[in-house]
């Protein structure tokens, strides 16, 4: 989210400034208040967020919702720093102008822990409510799915770390599953599972396996390996999750490994996408609401509710999706050439034994 600037005198002596700051078609104050309901979980109200973050009255609050008491610039500054509401947004300064909020993950400001903890938060936002669905486009396989087997999110926590974070405690390391701490494997755990309940659609190509390999193989090469068991152990992780997946897209749903998939609901499409390679974009649809996340720089990523931003991104997606060939419970033949398109391109050194889980 863009920098909101405050002046450091006391704005309670100044005349409240949202009183008079109008929008196109309502007042500032009117417009703040229904994006804050467009990000309520279902259970909670306006009311009961509003009288606790403000530190008021219920009937104080429901002034300041329905306008009867301005709010004050620090009232403002606290309910927008609390939704992640953009100042620019809310006034729209500039209707051409598209507020991303950013999230820059770092070793000390915002370390892995703080990603995986936001990224718990969120999959749990999305499940609460009742019309809800994530369809992503993806360049790589889906992150989502590398944290269902112990070997493929212990990789690629270390990846991230030594060369993308470049943290200074792996500088020297090799690679193991033991620098997993026991949160960070719960917390996957949670992730792998709340995503399964969430309806999506996932918009894949056959290109999407090749960096986790080349990374493979390049940790093979600079010896960050202290044996090829441990990259056979990574190809069989590998092959297992896209088996895992194929099953997926046959039933038509997400589940874990040992579940049984004729006892969930359909909720899982899956999309040949033949020509165009994605970009890692991600569009949430919550009841009428949509929000789109952007990764870049492999771990960073950044996020929008703009409106026709959002409704731009889903017509293209659509677009994409009818050129693309659904593989998910229906074109058995379709399927199994993809899938069997990725499996060919694992390197073939398998270990043959049981991949560990969590």
């Amino acid at each position: 989210m863009q920098s909101i600037k405050y002046s450091k005198f006391n704005s309670s002596k100044l005349q409240p400034l949202l009183n008079f700051l109008n929008m196109k078609e309502k007042p500032a104050q009117e417009h703040l208040f229904q994006l804050i309901k467009g990000k309520l979980p279902p259970g909670e109200t306006v009311i009961d967020v509003v009288s606790e973050l403000l530190h008021v009255s219920i009937d104080s609050a429901y002034r300041r919702i329905r306008g009867e008491t301005p709010l004050l610039l620090d009232e403002a500054k606290l309910l927008c720093l609390h939704f992640k509401i953009s100042l620019d947004r809310l006034f729209e300064m500039e209707h051409n102008d598209v507020v991303f909020h950013p999230i820059l993950v770092g070793n000390k400001h915002y370390t892995f822990e703080n990603y995986l903890t936001d990224l718990q938060k969120t999959l749990r936002y999305i499940a609460s409510f009742k019309d809800n669905e994530i369809i992503y486009l993806s360049k790589d396989i889906p992150f989502f799915h590398y944290f269902s087997l112990k070997p493929l999110f212990a990789f690629r926590y270390f990846f991230w770390m030594k060369s993308i974070l470049q943290h200074p405690d792996f500088k020297n390391r090799r690679f193991s599953m033991d620098y997993l701490s026991p949160q960070m494997e719960e917390m996957a755990k949670e992730i792998s599972r709340c995503y399964k309940t969430i309806p999506s659609t996932e918009i894949w190509n056959t290109e999407g396996i090749n960096s986790f390999v080349a990374q493979v193989e390049y940790y093979k090469e600079a010896g960050y390996f202290a044996s090829d068991n441990d990259a056979a152990l990574l190809y069989d992780s590998l092959s297992e999750v896209i088996e895992h997946i194929r099953s997926q897209a046959q039933y038509g749903c997400k589940y874990l490994p040992g579940e049984n998939p004729d006892l969930k609901q359909s909720n899982y499409k899956l999309f040949y996408n033949h020509v165009v390679i994605g970009d890692n974009t991600i569009l949430v649809t919550l009841n009428k609401k949509k929000i789109v996340y952007i990764n870049y720089d492999v771990l960073n990523y950044m996020t929008t509710e703009d409106e026709d931003f959002c409704n731009e991104t889903l017509e293209k997606m659509q677009t994409l999706m009818r050129r693309a060939t659904i593989i998910s419970d229906v074109s058995e033949k379709q399927r199994n050439i993809f899938f069997n398109t990725l499996l060919n391109r694992i390197p073939a050194m398998s270990r043959g034994t049981a991949v560990a889980t969590f």
